[in-house]
């Protein structure tokens, strides 16, 4: 191995007369185990190798230095782990002091067919026992053991000094600094070390568990310690490592070598957080709490939730007042929102007047027109501010099945439903609502509506009628009776704002007909109609 390189045909002569040699063994023996000497390798109490002229640069010594006392092979050591075994050897033989020794390559190598045993050698477990030899520099063993070569003990010269005195000068202390990048890389370690989560490596770990480990109890006892451990960092407040395990239980149940009730059991995880009771804990807990919680990790954990958290959450965003928490939550809660259109539906129609009002909220920012036939249930049955909220919530969708949901509201009850609605219709341009718009002009509950009522429908009606809707404008502003006009003054002037809104000549013309008329309110609508509004 030391002489020949491994394309050299010596060599593998040599392993191949090696290898026949441990096959003769096998025949005779299932296991060879040879103890190490400082100068030989004996089996069986006999000796069956010895080197004592070479003293420190033979093979047995080599061994015993490092703290190996004996060595088994095992059948099959020699096509699998000969070869490793002779390079660790020559690896040792070259290695510097602060190489790793032979016994630290044996366990990185972790040869299958090789065991051995090995003491400590710094602490002095096996006392070698020495006795003066005849040469000088020989150190001879007790009785039956064979000569080490040792060099001669360094003395202090006669006159550099008082015996014991330690000089400065006899140390090379540049061999113990380290440079400018080593230094650099044992603090950075040292920083990671001292930074890093340990809690999330052991979170790792117990997957790590999961995924390797088949035996159902060992699968249960760490579904036990996970449960645990998400309601402790929930007390805690350590949403992000909650939210750490519910990505990774959901990633772990994607394995396709986990069985189907360690799959359930994960899939469980975020299902059991998702329970409307704990949600609503939590979050009383964060408003009981003094200290804010970071919003990328609220947002973080909300988002591993399942459907049936949305319930309580719509609920406390419907009562809470704004803040970082809120805004985390909230983007969350989009997220999941957006996921379950048919929870928030049914959310929509809620016994409870803040789950309402949360789940609104949401289909605002959400704009989803999958949520227009629970918006469209709210106008027939909510409370009136409810039923406005969900008017300007459809006016927002824009889409054809929320404005047609929308037409409905100009018949409300509610006036500021009804005015809700005539602002949202004409900011849309939904002609489909004419019909409806007109028939609001024409009916006489009309007559006894506020101005500013009266104002928003009449807008809604002219900017979208054209001249279809001139004459029916026309004969409010300019019919008269035996008395004079036949509409009252706001009437008149709501129809007058209509017409500049149509700004057609046809318009025009009917405006220009009732510029001179004696009412003050009439004919000063009438002037900023014909001017545009100005």
């Amino acid at each position: 191995m030391q002489l020949y390189l491994p394309n050299n045909p010596a060599r593998g002569q040599s392993l191949e007369l090696a290898r026949t040699a441990f096959a003769k063994i096998w025949a005779h023996e299932s296991v060879l185990e040879l103890q190490v000497q400082e100068a030989s390798f004996l089996w069986e109490g006999r000796t069956v190798f010895q080197d004592a002229d070479r003293g420190t640069e033979s093979l047995p010594w080599l061994m015993h230095r490092d703290g190996l006392r004996a060595m088994a092979f095992q059948p099959g050591c020699e096509q699998q782990d000969l070869e490793a075994l002779l390079s660790l050897l020559q690896r040792a033989r070259a290695a510097a002091n602060d190489d790793d020794d032979l016994v630290t390559m044996l366990w990185v190598a972790d040869l299958g067919h090789v065991t051995y045993r090995y003491v400590d050698v710094g602490n002095a477990a096996e006392p070698m026992l020495m006795s003066s030899g005849d040469r000088p520099g020989v150190a001879s063993f007790a009785p039956g053991q064979a000569p080490l070569a040792v060099p001669p003990a360094e003395t202090q010269p006669p006159g550099e000094g008082p015996p014991g005195m330690v000089r400065v000068e006899n140390f090379d202390t540049t061999l113990y600094f380290l440079d400018q990048r080593e230094t650099a890389y044992l603090q950075d370690e040292l920083r990671r070390e001292y930074t890093e989560d340990q809690r999330r490596l052991v979170l790792a770990s117990l997957f790590d568990i999961l995924e390797t480990r088949p035996e159902e109890e060992a699968q249960r006892e760490v579904l036990g310690i996970l449960d645990q451990l998400v309601i402790e960092f929930l007390t805690l407040g350590d949403y992000e490592l909650v939210a750490y395990v519910l990505r990774e239980a959901a990633t772990t149940a994607r394995r396709p070598q986990l069985g189907p009730a360690l799959v359930q059991s994960l899939e469980a995880l975020p299902g059991r957080l998702s329970e409307p009771q704990v949600v609503a804990q939590l979050l009383h807990a964060l408003d009981e709490s003094r200290r804010t919680p970071v919003a990328s990790l609220l947002e973080g954990l909300f988002t591993e939730l399942r459907a049936e958290a949305l319930e309580p959450l719509v609920s406390w965003l419907g009562g809470a007042s704004a803040s970082p928490a809120r805004a985390s939550i909230e983007r969350a809660s989009l997220r999941l929102a957006g996921a379950h259109t048919a929870e928030l539906n049914r959310l929509l129609e809620h016994p409870k007047e803040a789950v309402v009002r949360g789940a609104l909220r949401l289909v605002a920012q959400l704009g989803t027109a999958a949520a227009v036939p629970g918006l469209a249930r709210l106008l027939r049955v909510a409370e009136a501010q409810i039923r406005a909220e969900a008017v300007g919530v459809l006016a927002d969708i824009g889409s054809p099945s929320a404005l047609q949901a929308l037409e409905r509201a100009i018949d409300d009850a509610d006036r500021d439903v009804r005015v809700a609605t005539y602002r949202a219709i004409g900011t849309r341009k939904h002609g489909g609502a004419l019909p409806r718009l007109l028939d609001a002009i024409r009916r006489k509950e009309t007559r006894s509506a506020d101005l500013g009522e009266k104002m928003a429908l009449f807008e809604a009606f002219g900017s979208l009628c054209g001249n279809s809707g001139v004459n029916e404008l026309d004969t409010l502003l300019n019919a008269r009776g035996l008395l004079g006009a036949k509409e009252n003054a706001e009437i008149r002037a709501c129809a007058a704002r209509a017409l500049g809104l149509i700004g057609t000549p046809m318009a025009m013309g009917s405006l220009q007909r009732a510029a001179d008329t004696k009412d003050l309110v009439v004919r000063n609508a009438v002037a900023r109609a014909m001017r545009g509004g100005q």
